[in-house]
């Protein structure tokens, strides 16, 4: 039980802006942090599915800035490393305008990392004959070196000990179930003010997005196109929040498995629904932590990041809590995840952009037609294509295909991104 708790309060962090140019900011800061002046030079290494993250997502607060060299410049000039994911919440006028400064003068020189951890970001600062640098690996705000002039600064005692084995392989359904009814949030405030906090900043950006025009406006066209559909309003809320967080918006989301669109995608439907029927406390809050846990345990078992879209996870997780909130056993539930999982699992992760909002739509609703089809006894058969016997053998196979089979998907992702497609070969 303590270990569900642990990983709750460890992934559900307010983060602003998409994760991958965050962490790029974070690493950047912490260099600047350590060399302790203005450098005149920026050398950013990320891993390949870094840069797939970062190269189309604007940085929030930098004035519609965008990509990898905006981010560590940002992090650099006007981030707080002391805020984590909420670094670049100080930037003011003049650190923007530095940042921009130094991209132009070709002060800050971005390299792509091989044969490092999917997520990697390494960040090295000079001025003069002094220099600093900083690692984040395996998580969006954990560093994993930290140098100056050549000497290796000692991490703090919470880092040192971030190698330990991850208690989420040891999740199921049936614990996960478990948990969340036996919780007494009145013992629990940390843990209750962190799924309200979740609740309050998700729905504040979602609300943003349906009230303005970011991104694409998928959310907002949902709604147009269905006006009185309590379905589109799931789905739409959720697409809303991504439309406003690709295109920069400067209000946090709390996360779910270092991704902000996770966190809106396992949260805002059930918010939404239950907005819609009257349900408020601890029912809710139950019904968010199933849904987190869920998520969480589907995605550590795919692994950070892959080419397998990260929101698709996260909506099996966000139709079992709505099966819960709706009075379903546990068998059912599992069919919910299992039918999600098998119906969007090919829908593939070509980096953090606009089109994230239309992945969180599809996805959904994928989510609640399998919440349809429960309802009515219409299960996928087992044993045939990835459908186990159960939901936890499901949510491993799908797991084991993202994780293993899609390496080579995500490489030619990666290189057809940066380098474009091969030209056709002459007859």
């Amino acid at each position: 039980m303590n270990d569900y708790r642990e990983v709750l309060l460890k992934e559900m962090v307010p983060a602003l802006g998409c994760t991958e140019p965050i962490a790029i900011a974070l690493c950047a800061a912490k260099a600047r942090e350590l060399l302790g002046r203005e450098p005149g030079h920026i050398h950013i290494y990320c891993s390949g599915n870094v840069i797939k993250n970062t190269q189309s997502v604007v940085v929030p607060n930098t004035g519609g800035m965008a990509g990898i060299a905006a981010a560590g410049a940002a992090g650099c000039f006007g981030g707080n490393p002391a805020l984590g994911l909420e670094v670049l919440t100080p930037l003011t006028p003049q650190a923007i305008a530095r940042a921009a400064e130094s991209i132009r003068a070709g002060q800050v020189q971005v390299s792509h990392a091989k044969g490092v951890d999917n997520l990697y970001v390494r960040v090295v600062v000079t001025a003069g004959e002094d220099q600093a640098e900083a690692t984040i690996a395996g998580s969006h705000n954990r560093f994993t070196a930290l140098r100056k002039n050549g000497h290796d600064i000692l991490l703090p005692a919470d880092e040192q000990a971030a190698d330990h084995a991850d208690p989420a392989v040891g999740f199921s359904l049936g614990g996960i179930l478990a948990y969340a009814r036996a919780l007494d949030f009145d013992a629990d405030p940390e843990l209750a003010a962190r799924i309200d906090k979740q609740a309050d900043d998700n729905y504040a950006i979602a609300r943003e997005g349906m009230d303005n025009d970011w991104g694409a406006s998928v959310g907002r066209t949902l709604v147009e196109t269905y006006p009185d559909d309590s379905r589109a309003r799931i789905r739409a809320y959720a697409a809303a929040g991504s439309d406003a967080r690709m295109a920069g918006c400067s209000r946090p989301v709390v996360i779910n498995s270092g991704s902000g669109n996770q966190g809106m995608t396992v949260s805002l439907p059930l918010i939404i629904y239950a907005q819609d029927t009257g349900l408020e406390g601890d029912r809710l809050r139950r019904a968010l932590v199933i849904s987190n846990l869920l998520a969480i345990y589907i995605k550590r078992l795919i692994g950070k990041l892959s080419a397998f879209c990260g929101v698709v996870s996260a909506a099996a997780a966000a139709g079992a809590g709505l099966a819960w909130l709706q009075g379903m056993e546990e068998e059912q539930i599992g069919s919910v995840i299992s039918n999600t999982l098998l119906t969007s699992g090919g829908i593939l992760c070509d980096g953090a952009k606009a089109s994230c909002a239309t992945k969180i739509s599809v996805s959904l609703d994928n989510a609640l037609l399998a919440l349809e089809m429960t309802r009515r006894g219409r299960l996928l058969p087992e044993g045939q294509g990835l459908c186990g016997r159960t939901a936890d053998e499901t949510i491993r196979n799908v797991a084991r295909i993202a994780r293993e089979g899609m390496k080579e998907t995500d490489d030619q992702i990666l290189q057809t991104m940066l380098y474009g497609c091969e030209p056709a070969a002459e007859a």
